[in-house]
């Protein structure tokens, strides 16, 4: 009969069993992450030999298994990884890079997709564009982590350092092979607009008609997304679904599917993310995006009326921006 604790350590392996590429060896992996050999390995997987507390934290801290579920088949209680973004320790670059290591392992698996509930456009988006993807990285550092170099900066496309931006392209290109849907609203422009209404009050371009520009490049940026919708893919060959929810504003959820595997992305503060395996937390968060997918008015490929209204709202709102900045 199987003991307590090697039920939780078989529990716990499994989860971690789970969160891996089917490409890759379960044995291989847990022999690599705690620095162990291949037969030491498979004595902790068919728990003859237990797992010690920092091996078991070096697991959770490696894939993120929800350990919570082990004790207890409550949905009440969630455990989330978390990695606060600032410019020491966890710099936007590390942020960055994580991101995309995030999106390499969902690529692996043959069946994959995301649901986006977005609150603003999605990130990845505004990397396909080198001039916005600029903005936003200097933004956040200046603005939100307040990086101590950046203190007395204004905002120029040099100002922010080409291997943030090559990053950023790269997880723009990754994304795009990615099947995705994503849910917005009009109101997803706000936030960028704000930021660069802020900056051209505050005196903070380095230009006087970087606001204007940058309006331009969000039009050409929906020109973009617009087309992709239209064909239903991206440009990296990922299947593209979009919808317009008009109920309520979203708050940034993102949902991930990875074969039989599933986990959940929850926006706080801007940019720092949890994350979470856990079950039935995973299967709440897709049931309330599928129940809002249903709520909203699809705008890819078929759409076309709805679209073409969609996205003319949004460039219309742009244009207003844009001639403030030009006035000032």
């Amino acid at each position: 009969m199987q003991s307590a604790a090697e039920s939780i350590q078989t529990t716990f392996l499994n989860q971690v069993k789970r969160n891996l590429p089917p490409n890759l060896s379960f044995v291989d992996e847990l022999a690599e992450a705690l620095n162990i050999s291949r037969d030491s390995a498979y004595r902790r997987i068919r728990g003859e030999t237990v797992l010690s507390l920092d091996e078991a934290k070096i697991l959770y801290n490696r894939y993120g298994v929800s350990i919570d579920v082990l004790f207890s088949n409550s949905s009440e209680m969630v455990t989330f990884h978390r990695r606060v973004v600032s410019f020491a320790d966890y710099n936007l670059e590390k942020w960055l890079e994580s991101i995309l290591k995030n999106l390499d392992y969902l690529s692996g698996f043959s069946k994959n997709e995301m649901i986006f509930s977005a609150k603003d456009i999605p990130v990845f988006h505004y990397f396909r564009l080198p001039e916005l993807s600029a903005f936003k990285l200097f933004f956040w550092m200046k603005t939100l982590l307040g990086y101590p170099e950046y203190e007395q900066a204004k905002f120029t496309n040099d100002a922010v350092p080409k291997k943030l931006i090559a990053l950023a392209s790269r997880m723009w290109n990754k994304y795009s092979s990615i099947s995705s849907t994503e849910i917005w609203n009009e109101e997803v422009l706000y936030d960028t607009l704000r930021q660069i209404e802020f900056y051209n009050e505050c005196g903070l371009f380095a230009n006087a008609d970087e606001a204007t520009l940058l309006c331009d490049q969000l039009s050409k940026l929906l020109e973009e997304i617009e087309h992709d919708a239209l064909v239903g893919r991206k440009s990296g060959s990922g299947a593209f679904n979009l919808y317009n929810n008009e109920i309520l504003i979203a708050d940034n959820t993102v949902f991930a599917r990875m074969g039989d595997k599933r986990c959940v992305y929850v926006n706080q503060n801007a940019l720092n993310l949890l994350l979470t395996f856990q079950e039935p937390f995973c299967e709440k968060t897709e049931n309330y995006l599928q129940n809002l997918i249903k709520k909203s008015t699809v705008i890819s490929v078929t759409g076309q009326r709805e679209r073409s209204r969609f996205f003319k709202n949004m460039n219309d709102r742009i244009q207003s921006f844009k001639v403030k900045f030009i006035k000032n």
